[in-house]
């Protein structure tokens, strides 16, 4: 051998035996940085020794963490949540991103990451980091294979792969795609680098591809690697329509996270939601929750072919408050848009169209139609993106989305707007927008799509009368293009039920006697205003708006002294009252006190009056109305009334000598007495019994650890004496 022969053997020899090689492996765990729920437990990334198996039997290992990502660079460590690393029981190390990056840990045994929670509300934590591993390769590495999409996976959008890190000494990899079993049109042995995933770009509809992942290092590249296959979605011909009775159709993928440019960085994954249109129901459209902050979140279609001019896209989106079918009472936020997308691939999306707080559809639905002749003759997708920005404000939206539908633009435009309003048990007022030309409608009480022509009209309102109480109808509305009509438009209503007689103390002369009692809850009763008039000549001196009346009586006790109250009743209805109390007789009432939203609850809209220095035995009239210019419905319109003397619960009971501690109390509420306590009740706030002891010894312990944190009243009973306190459960 020559001399120069032999020099460049050894140099060769020696870059592959002795030279370094780099490989890594990525570790992510998500939770959240404290959880209440679940004994206060922190979120915990464990990565042992026996985990890291990229460098397989190379020799000369040394171990260092890279790249720390996710949750450990937010813009919210440090403020909301920080992190503290623990490497074999040794010093932690405490910190946000940079505190760990390049620290050496090589000859590890155990390392942990934990979450610490800096503020008082748990927060959603990802924590991700590198071990990245130098060595010197002694073999080639062992065969890994695609695990993203799975072997044999349909309907696949996404063009990109991945797969798990192979063992044995891998520094990189190589790619073989094609689209027949063995070979490699697509990628023939593509040095794609030290990673896990690479992205094909864009991928033929409707196709199977073949995928081979070779691991390789200095020694040489893995044998016998096996082949992993996939198909791709098909493009769709148009017209096309899709109501979502199915979630997610078949070829829809969510999303989550990336930009216009690149598309969705996972398709694992994404905080859209299957739900009822507008919050009508559960199903049948999909949602999402408008509430937070930095979210970016997809739902991506299908590709379509748009074959000519002449074609629209046309949906139904939705705003409506949190899981209500009203419309959102919080702003939607400056920062916060959902996008409509299109795209010919994954990647490189354009907007069509935004909804932002200047541009909000209806709680009951806004179709939106889109022009699509830009994009006749290609093969395109379409994507709906909510993102929110840093701003989180009180917005609690539900956005959702329905009736996707591409078809040829009609020739007689649809219908949109249509809405019915003035519902009576009798009549409904029907409105919709105005479009070119004239209109049909039928009135019925079907769901579907009348059979044959409707009844012309030139405007865009329909006042429907008469009609039945509590019935359901439907009114179909279509336009009219000198005899070419557009599709029928449907808006369903219930008419309300007939107005209700009103209650038995409507006026004066019928006014329910209340008994006077030591507390409210003694004998508080439950009254109503559905149905009620308001008493003409007759008002409240403290309030201007009020409606509907009702009337109580009740006689002064002996102390002449008396509190009258309203409150809520356990279902919460009418939460807005004034109370007037007036003495004298009916049609020659004088007023004595008046109070609208006064006393201990007034932040329930509920009133107190407290008299004192009346004459015993005297008969007031209380009126009580509801406040505001217009009467409750039935589901608003009940109250709690009561009329009490609070020293009749506390004469001759010695409070110098009455203990009950703690308060705030947690779980157990001693009381002690100088006499033997019978008894023990305790009532929430709405007047309900919760809770009822006997006990028969002049120290004893209440259990309250049952109950819901809040106020409660506890009602204390001695030698025939009664002693009422608040008492407040955390």
């Amino acid at each position: 051998m020559k001399k120069f022969t032999f020099l460049i053997f050894l140099l060769v020899f020696g870059l592959q035996s002795f030279s370094q090689s780099i490989c890594k492996q990525t570790f992510t765990v998500s939770g959240k940085d404290v959880d209440p729920n679940n004994g206060n437990r922190p979120t915990v990334l464990t990565i042992n020794a026996s985990d890291i198996i990229c460098h397989g039997t190379g020799t000369g290992v040394t171990m260092t963490l890279k790249r720390p990502g996710q949750s450990l660079i937010s813009d919210r460590c440090s403020s909301w949540f920080n992190f503290s690393l623990s490497v074999d029981g040794g010093t932690p190390i405490t910190g946000c991103g940079g505190s760990f990056d390049n620290v050496d840990i090589t000859g590890f045994s155990t390392l942990t990451i934990t979450s610490a929670n800096l503020d008082q509300y748990p927060d959603d934590v990802t924590i991700s980091i590198d071990v990245e591993v130098a060595f010197t390769p002694t073999e080639a590495p062992v065969c890994t294979a695609l695990n993203v999409p799975a072997n044999g996976a349909v309907n696949v959008i996404d063009s990109r792969i991945k797969w798990p890190v192979a063992a044995g000494g891998t520094t990189g990899y190589k790619l073989n795609v094609g689209t027949t079993a063995g070979e490699s049109d697509i990628l023939n042995m593509q040095y794609v680098g030290n990673v896990t995933d690479y992205t094909l770009g864009t991928l033929t509809p409707g196709t199977t591809y073949y995928v081979k992942v070779i691991p390789y290092n200095a020694i040489g590249d893995a044998t016998g690697c096996a082949e992993t296959t996939f198909t791709t979605c098909g493009a769709v011909s148009v017209p096309v329509s899709e109501d979502f009775t199915t979630y997610l159709p078949g070829c829809w993928q969510k999303g989550k996270n990336g930009d216009l440019a690149a598309g969705p960085g996972t398709f694992i994954g994404s905080a859209w939601f299957e739900d009822g249109f507008a919050n009508n129901g559960s199903t049948g459209a999909f949602s999402y929750n408008i509430a937070w902050n930095t979210g970016n979140e997809w739902v991506v279609s299908p590709l379509f072919t748009i074959p000519a001019t002449g074609y629209e896209l046309k949906f139904d989106a939705a705003a409506n408050q949190h899981n209500l079918t009203s419309a959102p009472t919080t702003p939607w936020e400056s920062d916060d848009v959902v996008q409509v997308l299109v795209s010919n691939d994954v990647n490189n999306w354009t907007v069509l169209y935004t909804y932002n707080n200047t541009n909000v559809p209806s709680n009951i639905g806004t179709s939106n139609i889109i022009d699509l002749d830009a994009y006749a003759g290609q093969n395109v997708r379409f994507a709906f993106r909510a993102v929110e920005g840093t701003d989180n404000g009180n917005a609690d939206i539900d956005f959702s989305i329905d009736n996707f539908n591409l078809r040829l633009t009609p020739p007689c435009a649809d219908l949109s707007g249509l809405t019915a309003s003035n519902i009576t048990d009798s009549a409904a007022t029907i409105t919709w927008n105005s479009v070119a030309g004239g209109y049909q409608y039928v009135l019925d009480q079907v769901a579907s799509d009348p059979v044959g022509a409707g009844t012309d009209t030139a405007t865009n309102s329909f006042s429907a009368s008469p009609l039945s109480p509590e019935t359901v109808y439907y009114l179909h509305v279509r336009t009219d293009c000198s005899g070419v009509y557009g599709v029928w438009s449907t808006v369903s209503f219930t008419t309300l039920p007939p107005p209700p007689a009103p209650p038995v103390n409507d006026i004066c002369a019928n006014a329910i006697a209340l008994t006077t009692g030591g507390v409210f809850q003694d004998n508080y009763i439950t009254g109503t205003i559905w149905g009620a008039t308001t008493t003409s000549g007759v008002a409240p001196s403290c309030a201007t708006n009020f409606a509907a009346d009702v009337w109580y009586s009740v006689v002064v006790p002996a102390s002449g002294n008396l509190k009258i109250e309203t409150f809520i009743t356990p279902s919460y209805q009418l939460v807005d009252t004034v109370i007037g109390a007036f003495s004298g007789a009916c049609g020659t009432l004088v007023p004595v006190a008046c109070s609208d939203n006064d006393g201990e609850y007034s932040q329930y809209g509920l009133s107190s009056l407290s008299l004192t220095n009346r004459t015993p035995g005297e008969t007031l009239y209380v009126g009580v109305w509801k406040s505001g210019v217009a009467a409750p419905a039935q589901n608003s319109s009940e109250f709690s009334i009561s009329a009490y003397d609070a020293t009749l619960s506390a004469a001759d009971f010695d409070t110098t000598v009455f203990k009950a501690y703690p308060n705030p109390v947690k779980d157990v509420l001693n009381l002690t007495y100088s006499a033997e306590i019978s008894s023990v009740e305790v009532y929430n706030m709405l007047g309900q019994k919760v809770l009822a002891k006997t006990l028969n010894v002049a120290q004893g312990q209440i259990d309250m650890s049952n109950l819901n944190a809040g106020n409660y009243v506890v009602k204390v009973t001695s030698e025939g004496l009664t002693k009422t306190i608040k008492v407040v459960k955390r």
